[in-house]
């Protein structure tokens, strides 16, 4: 997902803590093996009860799009860690159960974050924008 914070905001993220997002763009890497269309259609209501990390954030931020991979098995982790290795990320944010860092990531240009997806996997994706 492509995530849009138009203003630096402090906020509580479950067990995480308080934590300082600044204003910009961020990418987080989830996968959707429950089920794609019901796991974004969650994650784009507004109203509801917050589960995981990024309902935390996204009760503030704008999603700009989403990335989509499909693959016979999981490929969040791989993208993940080729993505801490380029930019600034929260961590421990959506990595309870990985073996990175981090599953978001952060930067001020969204084309970085759009090119390095393409580049994660070097594989054909869908960027669907909203």
């Amino acid at each position: 997902m492509i995530i849009r914070l138009d203003e630096a905001l402090k906020i509580a993220v479950g067990k995480l803590g308080d934590i300082e997002f600044k204003n910009g763009y961020y990418v987080y890497v989830g996968s959707a093996l429950g089920g794609l269309k019901q796991r974004l259609k969650r994650h784009l209501k507004k109203d509801k009860k917050k589960r995981w990390h990024i309902d935390y954030l996204l009760e503030h931020a704008k999603v700009e799009g989403v990335f989509v991979w499909q693959s016979k098995k999981s490929v969040e982790d791989k993208i993940a860690c080729k993505l801490t290795k380029k930019f600034d990320y929260i961590d421990g944010f959506g990595s309870s159960d990985s073996k990175c860092k981090s599953h978001l990531f952060y930067s001020k240009d969204k084309n970085q974050l759009v090119t390095a997806l393409f580049k994660a996997l070097r594989r054909q994706s869908v960027f669907v924008e909203f």
